[in-house]
């Protein structure tokens, strides 16, 4: 069965260890923040630093809270609906903030992101093909 994503944007993204990171952009009222996020299909939502949900002036306690399971752990997050960019592609959406500073990295995760999009990879390029779904 062949499948297309029609008309998509593309991304390359640089070759890392970490895994496939891209610029993306939250909004919430008058704020916008500009960071870097790993794409983490393992993921069940986005999760970002305490700090960036600061900079969006977000009580970042005072949303849904959430436990997430990680393999080193948990981590206390709370949810909050912002606008999320990556690219031309703009989305309202629930992403997570963790509960205490310092997290190491950001995660574009399934609720949130990964189901909004058509996604397209090849690795071995280092591309990524994304449409609205």
């Amino acid at each position: 069965m062949d499948f297309q994503i029609t008309n998509p944007e593309s991304f390359n993204y640089p070759e890392h260890v970490d895994g496939i990171t891209l610029p993306v952009k939250l909004s919430s009222g008058a704020y916008l923040v500009e960071a870097f996020a790993k794409v983490d299909s393992g993921a069940g939502v986005c999760l970002f630093s305490r700090e960036i949900g600061a900079h969006l002036d977000l009580d970042i306690e005072q949303e849904i809270p959430n436990t997430l399971r990680t393999l080193s752990g948990s981590i206390e997050s709370f949810g909050h609906d912002v606008t999320l960019e990556v690219g031309n592609l703009a989305f309202h959406t629930t992403v997570y903030f963790a509960k205490h500073p310092g997290l190491p990295r950001n995660f574009l995760g399934r609720q949130g992101w990964l189901r909004n999009v058509r996604i397209g990879l090849v690795d071995y390029e280092n591309m990524l093909y994304l449409a609205k779904y």
